[in-house]
């Protein structure tokens, strides 16, 4: 069974949508009125005991899987089991059955204020509705949930899907959730699991203990947004990452961890000094680089820069000066796991100031400058760089479980590339070969141009898996391939008038060219 729970300021709205006419039964109330104006009206009279109280309205669901069912009286019983154990015992509240969906379910509109005036405590009840769903799942025998702490990977949020639909786009959790999933296939330790995702453009923030033996937890940083492993689900921590094969050990990985603590620390004093010193770009006229920093004729900022440290859950910087709660606790976090050495900025193992510290103190620091040299993008000294790139955003669109938008655009944009290879080429069919990269078989299809495109996504897959993919028209056709061409000698077959249908690099500086 699953809960939940929403706190909010009006009652008529939430009753308006719970007793909505043939899609809801009325299963019990404790309030004389019929209507929703006329129940809103009973809410809002015991409310005025409280004129404070913001949030005076609990609203929760409590819905069965897709088969289950229980009768009304079940139902019921299980509402004012559900009051009880909440506190809800000299409450106003409604109960309805709602019929409009294929998961039988019911909702509870309660009032916090109760009868005598006093507020029903809020505190850890989402602890409280857990335990009180595993319960009820044992005495009804229906399918057990996992708790949501414990899940391997955090389900999005009506507020992740709402903005999925109406932007196209995935939220960070998500983007962050396929790309984690991609790195960690194949993966055995963490500095590949970490150096797999910053080639992708995500920085891994550790937490140490026992001196670096031992690494308790992980934040993840992704487009100025940072967020706990725990907020992605319980696999995107150290623990869940051993589970999947990605461990850690010292000798083999800390210099690598040191190095993301390191850079993480760096980022939050460089961010921290741009939040107090007044900006160049305020005092002629607040544009430039420096926008977002505090200005110096109201103590406001004027906007937000594009390097500064994101706040967990994505919440926005408040506009006068002050950090946001999560960002303020993400600077603490940094701060803790990497002390400064009195001077204001991180603590070196050498204990010495880093000299361009204090002259670009308002920039984003370069990876050499925070001690990530061996973390650089185009880095393939362990085979990294722009190829790791395509391979792991491959595997995270195509991730078996990627049911949102993930990457849309990365997506996107291989489908325009192959559409335009598919018409140049101008046939109907084409021979797809798939060749094993351990094994050598071949494994052949013959495809449409619209089977092409609707398996790019698989075929994407299996080539990050390290097979080799061969696609070339089929039939009668008049095209023949030219083979290991040099940029000079395309030129000179383009000079004599031949000109390539498509043109494909193999390798550096070697090339294909179809010619009709």
């Amino acid at each position: 069974m699953i809960a939940k729970m929403v706190k909010g300021r009006g009652f008529r709205g939430a009753l308006e949508y719970d007793l909505q006419a043939g899609k809801s039964v009325l299963l019990e109330t404790n309030l004389a009125g019929q209507t929703p104006r006329a129940m809103a009206k009973e809410f809002g009279e015991v409310r005025q005991l409280r004129p404070t109280l913001g949030k005076a309205v609990v609203h929760v669901s409590l819905s069965l899987h897709a088969g289950e069912h229980l009768t009304d009286a079940q139902w019921r019983d299980i509402a004012h089991q559900y009051l009880m154990r909440m506190g809800f015992t000299d409450n106003q509240y409604v109960v309805t059955r709602h019929t409009d969906t294929a998961h039988e379910h019911i909702h509870i509109l309660a009032n916090r204020i109760t009868l005598a005036g006093d507020v029903v405590s809020d505190s850890q009840d989402w602890k409280r509705q857990e335990a009180f769903m595993r319960a009820l799942e044992r005495d009804y025998h229906l399918i057990a949930d996992s708790p949501s702490q414990k899940a391997e990977r955090k389900a999005p949020t009506k507020g992740e899907i709402e903005y999925a639909l109406r932007t196209g786009q995935a939220s960070i959790k998500q983007r962050l959730q396929g790309l984690c999933d991609a790195a960690m296939q194949g993966c055995t330790s963490l500095s590949d699991y970490i150096e797999r995702l910053v080639v992708t453009g995500v920085d891994v923030i550790p937490t140490v203990q026992l001196n670096g033996a031992k690494v308790s937890g992980l934040m993840y940083r992704l487009d100025g947004t940072v967020m706990k492993g725990s907020d992605l689900g319980k696999a995107y921590s150290p623990a869940g990452l051993a589970k999947r094969g990605v461990t850690y050990e010292q000798n083999r990985d800390f210099a690598t961890v040191n190095q993301c603590r390191e850079r993480a620390a760096r980022r939050a004093f460089d961010a921290t000094n741009r939040d107090l010193a007044p900006s160049e770009g305020s005092e002629r006229g607040g544009a430039g680089r420096d926008a977002g920093t505090l200005g110096p004729s109201d103590g406001r900022a004027n906007g937000r820069d594009a390097g500064d440290v994101g706040s967990i859950a994505g919440a926005e910087r408040p506009t006068d000066g002050r950090l946001s709660e999560s960002e303020s606790e993400y600077r603490k976090h940094v701060a803790t796991q990497h002390p400064t050495d009195g001077r204001g900025g991180p603590e070196s193992e050498s204990n010495q100031p880093t000299p361009d510290a204090d002259r670009n103190s308002h920039r984003e620091p370069s990876h050499v400058a925070a001690g990530m040299e061996t973390l650089r993008p185009d880095d393939n000294r362990r085979g990294l760089g722009r190829d790791a790139h395509h391979r792991i955003v491959a595997l995270a669109v195509t991730h078996a479980d990627s049911s949102y938008p993930a990457l849309q655009a990365e997506r996107d944009r291989t489908a325009q590339a192959i559409q335009r290879q598919l018409q140049a080429f101008g046939v109907d069919r084409f021979d797809v070969g798939i060749r094993d990269g351990q094994q050598g078989k071949m494994m052949n299809r013959l495809w449409t141009p619209d089977e092409v495109l609707k398996s790019a996504a698989w075929l994407k897959r299996m080539n990050a898996k390290g097979n080799d993919i061969y696609v070339k028209p089929a039939g009668e056709h008049g095209l023949v391939l030219v083979d290991d061409l040099t940029p000079e000698a395309l030129a000179r077959l383009k000079g004599q008038g031949f000109n390539p249908a498509i043109v494909t690099e193999t390798s550096p500086g070697n090339l294909q060219a179809w010619l009709k």
